[in-house]
């Protein structure tokens, strides 16, 4: 698939329409919405790959203030119709490169421990499981940390 990555450094409506959406369609009520998105683009990092002007993927970024080293991904979604075509590999292996620039060292996520399509990304990406949150999300919404070295 032929796309471009960017990073959105300005609010866009119509690209954060668009995360919005893909992000919504993924994680239903725990995506990124209009409220989150527009500090996210200000005061993290919005990173996307986009073809013709359509969203295809989307990632969201903050730093960490105890660890200055430590990125934490809040998102990672791409449009249904793409997955499993390699675009978040791309996405997240070109952000790495964007963030190793800024003196990031680590970068670490969340995920549902049974989301087997997103468990073999972050393998295939260099990830390593490091802790169980049991009810992070609520009675039986588990979630495991993973975390990568740059």
């Amino acid at each position: 698939m032929d796309c471009d990555f960017i990073e959105l450094r300005d609010l866009d409506k119509d690209l954060t329409r668009q995360i919005i959406a893909i992000e919504q369609e993924a994680f239903k009520e725990g995506g990124m919405n209009s409220w989150f998105l527009p500090p996210f683009i200000r005061h993290g990092r919005v990173f996307l790959l986009i073809n013709q002007g359509q969203v295809l993927a989307a990632a969201e970024y903050m730093r960490d203030f105890t660890e200055i080293s430590l990125a934490y991904l809040f998102g990672l979604a791409v449009k249904e119709e793409y997955r499993n075509q390699g675009l978040g590999y791309k996405l997240l292996d070109s952000a790495h490169s964007i963030l190793r620039q800024d003196d990031i060292t680590d970068v670490c996520l969340t995920v549902d421990p049974n989301n087997k399509t997103a468990l073999r990304l972050y393998t295939k990406l260099g990830f390593k499981a490091k802790q169980l949150l049991p009810d992070e999300y609520g009675d039986g919404i588990h979630r495991q940390v993973w975390k990568l070295s740059l």
